[in-house]
This record gives structure tokens, C-alpha cells and sequence, in this order.
């Protein structure tokens, strides 16, 4: 079966689940503790199809079905109700069948496959559900997500996958190489950066990325996080990093370029020309014709698949973060593992060139959600957090059109989040090397944004009790 086809047989159930939670944080005498257990239990074991044991895949989608189609049919009209909040009366009749139902179910589901999987395994499946965090980019939009970071980390709460575009991508390689999140550790880092550090105004070679204004030097910036020498030799690969970590760049299609490169290099010469009010319907435009030209355009999730998640990491979130016609990335140092890759990945997907995976994927939950349901994290019990700085906002006129376009991508990958946050307050989008202040701005940002959030992220989290 297909994955979206797959989607569409456990997403409704995934949403009962949600609507459960949400009805029984704001009635908090809906259910007890006992009986919402039984209910989630029972909607977990529904949606169950895969169980990981060991390093196989073991199907049990198949035996499943009768059960699955009792409890959507069961409980869609008790949890989505045609008028009205959720109703006590309608869930009792159901409470009282389903414990027996789910266990036995449970029981028995653990007996005939009893020599491939084991209970420990299917145990973890039905009461443990794993974080998955999804960072869009926007440039200094970005940087809320710091404080969300830790407000999640101080319920306890570790993402078990990572997914990020631009500098969503970035702020995720400086998530996934601590284990826990130290907001003292990034507030050194980014106090350690520079615009000199990061971006100079070069005519350089170009290679695998669109020429720019300016050049986006990511290894000397950050490398030595990374354990990255002052040369900028290798770092390390996604699928090294302590958190598995996936990168979404757009690739631009062979032949399908609307202009010369040297247009986009000339396009504007730094970004502070974005804030002359000449200049900047001129870059939209041309950003435009990337973005709504159907076929121009493809995305790119590094670390998706095994066979490019040795992807080295700062590499990655570079060709994310290259807006074109301001920031140009490349690899031209010696390194032939990835040249050698770089090739492999244009000729396999026929792209000419790596840019900036906004334009096409600006918060890819779809992509969280695939990894997750290709066993990439083990379980496939997750909840998806989605963070969006980039979204459309009427107080900064000025980006105004370069966010809608960003939504264009963004609108196809909400069904695949459990919660998208679209952040009404953020740091302005030029804001690339913070101070300290601003920085202590953003993680109060996106504190406060996502306090009210918490009670159903930890809850959703928490473990169930076994029944």
C-alpha cells in the first residue's frame, strides 16, 4: 500500500485521538485518566500496521481491519459530533465494550504473531508516541523556535526526528547534536556570529548552486560546532547526527531556468537593497517565476532515504538556506565523497541547480510524516509539531508577498501535522546574526506563543498506562 493511501486510513484516527485530547483538557470531567487510556489504547491499536522488531518490519495491518473499521465506526460520532463539544453520554456507551474489546484484540494480536514480534515491541507501539519537530525557514523567523525548543524540553520532551528548511534547518543541526536542549550553548553560538563570518560579497565559481550577491560561507560559520577544522573539511552526515535530522532544498530542473545565471547574481546586490521599495518587486518576480511556474521546481529531503542520509549535515542546511539572488552556497573545497553524491542526486532527479527550500517546501511535515511511516524512527506512533515563522502577516507589509508564496507550499503539508503554530510575532526576516537582546527576544517569543499548546503536546506525549 502507498503511503498517502496509508494516510488516509490513519489520519482520521490520528484525529480522533486529538479531539479526545483537546475535549478532555477543556472538560476535564469527560473522562478520567482510566477511561482516556482506553479510548486512545483502543484508537492506537486501530491505526496499528507495522510493528518494528529488531531491525525488520513485521505487517499486521492486514489482521487488524475488522477492529479498525469497529472503532472509526464506533467512535467518529461520539468524538466529531455533528453540533456541540464532545458529550459524556455519547462516550459511555462505548467505554463500557471497548476495554474488553482492545485488550482481547491486543491479546490476541500478540498470540498470532507471537514467534515475530514481541509483546515488548507492540507494548511500545500502542503507549508510547515519539515527538517529530518540523522548522520552517524565513531567515530571523525563525529564532522563536529557540524557545520553543525549550519550553519542550523542560516537559521532558525530545524530539526523535528532526525536519527543517532554510534556517529551520540550521537551528536543527544545533538541536540534534545535544542531547538535551542548553539555551546558555545557543546563546554562546550565535553570540560567536558575524556577517563577516558568514556571507561575503564574492564572484565565485559556481558549481551546484545559484549565483548570488552574496556568499553564504556556512563551514567557516558554524563548522566548529561541528567539529569542522578551520579549513572547512568534512562534518558530519545527517544520518550522524545524534537526532535524526532531514533537509529540505528545492532543486531546480535541468533546462527549466527562467533566466541566465548571471540574472540572478545581478538580481540585487545585497540584502539590504531588499528594503528599497525599487528593487524588491523586481526580486519577487523573479522569485516568483520559480515558485508558480509549474515544472520548474522540485523538492529535495535529504536525509528521506538511506541513500543520501551520509548528506554531510552543514552542506545540507547550506543549499536550504540559499535565497536566490542574495545568498548563494556551493561546495567547491576537495572533497569527492561529495561531489561524487551531488552528481549522483542532479542526474538521478534530473535538477540543475540547489536553492533554498523554502520557495517549494517551507515547513515539510509531509516529509516528517513519510519518514516516520518508512520506519525511519522505529515507531510510527508519532506526534508532528510544525512551526511556522514565515506565515502571512498584515504588520510586515513588506514580505507580505514572498509569504504568500511561501504558503502556496505550506498549505500542502498542514493535513500532515498534528499542530502547525503559525507565529504572530517573530523577528524580522533580515535579522540573520541577532544581539544578544534580540536574541532573548525570539525565546521569549516563542515561549509565550506556544505556552497555551503545551498542556496538549505533553499530554499527547505522555505514555499510556497499560491496560
Amino acid at each position: 500500500m502507498r503511503l498517502t493511501e496509508r494516510f488516509e486510513i490513519t489520519r482520521p484516527l490520528e484525529q480522533l485521538e486529538l479531539e479526545l485530547v483537546r475535549a478532555s483538557i477543556a472538560q476535564p470531567g469527560l473522562v478520567d485518566p482510566h477511561e482516556e487510556a482506553v479510548l486512545r489504547t483502543a484508537l492506537s491499536l486501530a491505526r496499528l500496521y507495522k510493528v518494528r522488531e529488531g531491525r525488520a518490519d513485521v505487517g499486521v495491518g492486514a489482521w487488524l481491519e475488522p477492529f479498525r473499521v469497529e472503532i472509526e465506526r464506533r467512535l467518529t460520532s461520539a468524538l466529531l459530533p455533528d453540533k456541540g463539544p464532545i458529550r459524556r453520554e455519547a462516550l459511555l456507551p462505548h467505554l463500557r465494550e471497548l476495554k474488553e474489546r482492545t485488550v482481547n484484540t491486543r491479546d490476541q494480536l500478540i498470540k498470532r504473531f507471537e514467534n515475530r514480534i514481541s509483546p515488548e515491541a507492540i507494548d511500545r507501539e500502542l503507549r508510547h508516541k515519539a515527538l517529530v519537530l518540523v522548522m520552517g525557514g524565513g531567515g530571523g523567523t525563525a529564532y522563536p523556535y529557540l524557545g520553543v525548543m525549550s519550553l519542550l524540553d523542560e516537559y521532558g520532551l525530545v524530539p526523535r526526528l528532526l525536519v527543517g528548511t532554510s534556517m529551520g534547518s540550521i537551528l536543527a543541526l544545533f538541536r540534534s547534536r545535544m542531547p538535551r536542549f542548553e539555551q546558555e550553548a545557543i546563546a554562546n553560538i550565535v553570540r560567536s556570529l558575524s556577517w563577516r563570518k558568514l556571507f561575503r560579497a564574492v564572484s565565485t565559481e559556481n558549481r551546484y548552486g545559484l549565483p548570488a550577491a552574496l556568499r553564504l560561507y556556512l563551514r567557516s560559520g558554524i563548522g566548529r560546532w561541528f567539529g569542522v577544522d578551520a579549513h572547512g573539511g568534512s562534518g558530519p552526515s545527517l544520518k550522524d547526527l545524534p537526532i535524526p535530522t532531514i533537509v529540505a532544498v528545492s532543486g531546480i530542473r535541468r533546462g527549466k531556468l527562467p533566466h541566465p545565471l548571471e540574472f540572478y547574481e545581478r538580481l540585487i546586490a545585497s540584502p539590504r537593497a531588499l528594503l528599497n521599495p525599487l528593487l524588491l518587486p523586481r526580486w519577487v518576480a523573479a522569485l516568483a517565476e520559480l515558485v508558480a511556474v509549474p515544472g520548474v521546481m522540485t523538492r529535495v529531503h535529504l536525509g528521506l532515504d538511506d541513500e543520501y542520509g551520509s548528506f554531510d549535515a552543514l552542506d545540507a542546511a547550506g543549499f536550504s538556506s540559499a535565497l536566490p539572488g542574495i545568498i548563494h552556497y556551493d561546495v567547491l573545497r576537495d572533497d569527492p565523497r561529495m561531489h561524487q553524491m551531488l552528481q549522483g542526486l542532479f542526474e538521478a532527479r534530473g535538477i540543475f541547480r540547489l536553492i533554498d527550500g523554502g520557495l517549494v517546501d517551507n515547513v515539510p511535515a509531509k516529509a516528517a510524516w513519510r519518514a516516520v511511516h518508512k520506519g525511519q524512527i522505529g515507531t510510527r506512533n508519532a506526534f508532528i509539531l510544525a512551526l511556522n515563522g514565515f506565515s502571512p502577516k498584515l504588520s510586515t507589509p513588506l514580505w507580505l508577498v514572498l509569504q504568500q508564496l511561501a504558503e502556496l507550499g505550506v498549505a500542502r503539508n498542514r493535513p500532515w501535522a498534528h499542530v502547525m503554530h503559525d507565529f504572530k510575532r517573530t523577528l524580522g526576516p533580515l535579522v540573520i546574526v541577532p544581539t544578544v537582546d534580540q536574541m532573548l527576544d525570539a525565546f521569549a517569543i516563542g515561549r509565550d506563543a506556544m505556552a497555551w499548546q503545551m498542556p496538549l503536546i505533553a499530554r499527547m506525549l505522555a505514555p499510556l498506562p497499560r491496560l
